[in-house]
């Protein structure tokens, strides 16, 4: 008899923790800014390829320190520039379906943080001007992003308090303490561009753009 009541009792109780634990809301929260971006991200490959292995290092340093002159002379702080590590190899080619080895590679990424945007066109220019030079991504950046970043969650986290609060109204209830939060369809950040390409009559003095920070959160609350 003891064991029944035990059993019930604790059945009773296991109900009524769903039931509150039912009493709840879930919702999502979200915001999106646009602000002008105010430095360009440009990542460069260097890539030689020779017979031996040799010079094609001592090609491939000569062309790194040259870009890095080109970077110093429009007066890019060192601070601002990344090298990476030296990547070697051998390279090959399909001829016919038949690969074929053409030589040895070296390749260097050189990633470069332009923060005066009037200088994107000329610098692209100097570094077009050589064909060992490849632009692999270029794109647009804000200096500020972690206090934009954040502002954007603050706002996407009250979006969804408000929500929640005119849909709890609306059932005549009120919202209460938080329960979870958690980040819900990460759209992370897309740069628009307004100048991409220019002739050479042209000539532009600087580069435009925008960047643009969505985010979105899912917060559950308690119904009073």
């Amino acid at each position: 008899m003891k064991n029944a009541i035990l059993i019930l009792a604790i059945f009773l109780f296991s109900l009524s923790n769903a039931q509150e634990q039912k009493r709840s809301i879930s919702v999502n929260g979200t915001h999106e800014l646009t602000l002008p971006a105010d430095q360009i991200n440009i990542e460069v490959k260097i890539e030689t390829i020779d017979s031996s292995i040799e010079y094609s290092k001592k090609a491939n340093d000569k062309s790194t320190n040259d870009l890095l002159m080109i970077l110093k002379n429009e007066d890019i702080q060192s601070s601002d520039i990344s090298v990476s590590p030296i990547r070697l190899g051998k390279k090959y080619d399909y001829i016919n379906n038949v690969k074929k080895f053409i030589g040895y590679f070296t390749e260097v990424d050189v990633s470069v943080l332009l923060k005066d945007l009037s200088k994107y066109y000329e610098l692209s220019n100097k570094i077009a001007t050589k064909n060992i030079y490849e632009i692999q991504r270029s794109s647009y950046g804000i200096s500020n992003y972690e206090s934009v970043h954040r502002s954007v969650y603050e706002k996407a986290l009250l979006a969804a308090k408000e929500k929640a609060e005119y849909m709890a109204k609306a059932l005549g209830v009120n919202i209460g303490e938080v329960l979870s939060i958690s980040e819900s369809n990460y759209w992370g950040e897309t740069s628009a561009f307004t100048n991409t390409m220019a002739s050479e009559e042209s000539k532009p003095s600087s580069s435009s753009g925008r960047i643009t920070i969505r985010r979105s959160v899912r917060v559950e609350f308690t119904l009073n």
